[in-house]
């Protein structure tokens, strides 16, 4: 496993020389074998081709030669021999031709053919004129025969270079068949080096996805080359950091809000019992002064709530671990607003069906509570407040939806940014701290849903979008 410990670079060159050489080796091999093939054919093509015209040549000029030898017989004629001496003389060069290669097989042919020749020869030029053509027409005769065996011997070797040449393509083929089976290995060893290579970065993809969502418990740790080894390293100082960054912070979160509280609940009860009367009657002025003491105190309460929920949208580690039924968390909050509802004699209309949301059922209860308590904060008297839900195509939806002025559309683009406040807002004895509709975009993006500001022809809808594998359909119980 020494591979492991390369870095990703040398990896890459090893496997790049690993994959190419065995395919630049065999094509090294086939072109070689090409050319040995190429230089054989092209010799074999010129030497049969010689044979070929010597062996005819020869033939033709043993013909020649009895042909004038007879004519100087019977004629006597001087320049009838010059002829035939030339045509001798032309015959013995293309018969030495013939042996110039030393083939072992017409070496021996042409030597016998060229000694016959020369003593048929000598026992003419010995008796001149008077030599018996019945002689010479046999002695001819052997030497046409044996031209002939010389031709069918050439005929032999021109089928042994052809045979040759057979042989070496033979071989060709088979080093290209070997070639070929060089490019499956080529490719098994690519393979083996793709997932040497990839094989730690997919380790460390799921990481950094856990990493994303906030999920900061686990430690960051790769086996692999030394260039991801080291990126997993600074992603495991990076987590440790995050890790006590994230810890400091809920601590100081949780410390300072109960310490704020504790004070916070006094002030309170002193503000309640200074309104109520009960520590004296107070003048119209100190009434007012109590009244505002009272709903300044109610509404630091409510900050002081929001940021803890706030806090808890950051605090990732329930996240997609439990599941929330959504008309149980409905029940909740509708109950947590009873009186609000009472209040104005609002009507609340449920979902048909019921819902199990794969989502934390406390963050879940944040959700809807942002989104009922602003239909209720903006509904008129007597008004209707409709909670519907459903699947279309990939997706699960939630609207909520009153009967209320609406968001102006100056505001739409801003209404999901922290301590926004819409520029229509009803008469309330505690004004919001601009936080809920925040949480809720926090939350729901934590889950990849959506939330969005739906047109509407009165009042103001909100719908939620979350992807359909996180929701299954149930039936109240």
């Amino acid at each position: 496993m020494k591979l492991l410990t390369f870095s990703i670079r040398r990896l890459t060159l090893l496997g790049f020389s690993l994959v190419g050489l065995p395919l630049v080796v065999a094509l090294g091999l086939a072109l070689v074998r090409i050319e040995q093939l190429s230089v054989q054919g092209t010799g074999a093509i010129q030497q049969v081709s010689r044979l070929v015209y010597v062996s005819r040549q020869v033939s033709q000029l043993l013909n020649n030669m009895e042909r004038g030898a007879s004519q100087y017989l019977v004629l006597k004629d001087q320049a009838l021999w010059d002829s035939y001496q030339h045509l001798r003389e032309e015959f013995r060069q293309l018969a030495t031709e013939m042996v110039a290669n030393n083939n072992p097989v017409i070496e021996p042919a042409v030597a016998k053919l060229l000694r016959q020749e020369e003593s048929l020869h000598e026992e003419l030029a010995q008796a001149g004129a008077e030599f018996p053509i019945a002689r010479l027409q046999r002695g001819y005769s052997q030497l046409n025969s044996q031209s002939n065996d010389l031709f069918r011997l050439n005929r032999r070797i021109i089928d042994t270079e052809i045979e040759a040449i057979e042989q070496k393509a033979d071989q060709l083929r088979e080093t290209l068949l070997q070639s070929a089976l060089v490019i499956p290995a080529s490719m098994l060893i690519a393979i083996l080096f793709v997932r040497l290579i990839t094989g730690p970065i997919n380790q460390l993809k799921p990481q950094i996805r856990r990493l994303e969502r906030g999920d900061f418990d686990r430690p960051v740790t790769v086996k692999g080359a030394m260039d991801i080894v080291e990126v997993a390293e600074i992603l495991e100082a990076m987590r440790e950091k995050l890790l006590t960054l994230e810890k400091q912070k809920t601590g100081f979160i949780r410390h300072i809000s109960h310490e704020l509280k504790t004070p916070l609940a006094a002030i309170r009860e002193g503000a309640e019992l200074l309104y109520d009367g009960t520590t004296g009657k107070l003048n119209p002025e100190q009434e007012e002064v109590s009244a505002i003491i009272r709903n300044s105190v109610g509404r630091l309460q409510q900050l002081i709530e929001d940021l803890l929920n706030f806090n808890m949208v950051l605090d990732h580690a329930k996240a997609l671990k439990q599941s929330g039924l959504l008309g149980l968390a409905l029940q909740k909050v509708i109950a947590d607003r009873q009186l609000q509802i009472q209040s104005k004699a609002l009507t609340v209309r449920l979902p048909e069906h019921d819902y199990l949301l794969r989502i934390n059922p406390e963050q879940l209860r944040v959700i809807l509570d942002n989104l009922v308590s602003n239909a209720v904060k903006f509904s008129p008297s007597e008004g209707e407040i409709s909670i519907t839900a459903g699947f279309e195509t990939d997706t699960w939806w939630l609207r909520v939806a009153d009967q209320g002025p609406g968001v102006p559309i100056d505001d739409r683009e801003q209404v999901f940014e922290p301590f926004f406040q819409s520029s229509q807002q009803p008469q309330a004895k505690v004004k919001g701290s601009g936080l809920g509709l925040t949480i809720t975009r926090e939350l729901i993006e934590k889950y990849k849903g959506s939330i969005r500001l739906k047109e509407a022809s009165e009042g103001c809808c909100f719908e939620i979008q979350f992807p359909a594998i996180l929701v299954e359909q149930k039936e109240y119980v």
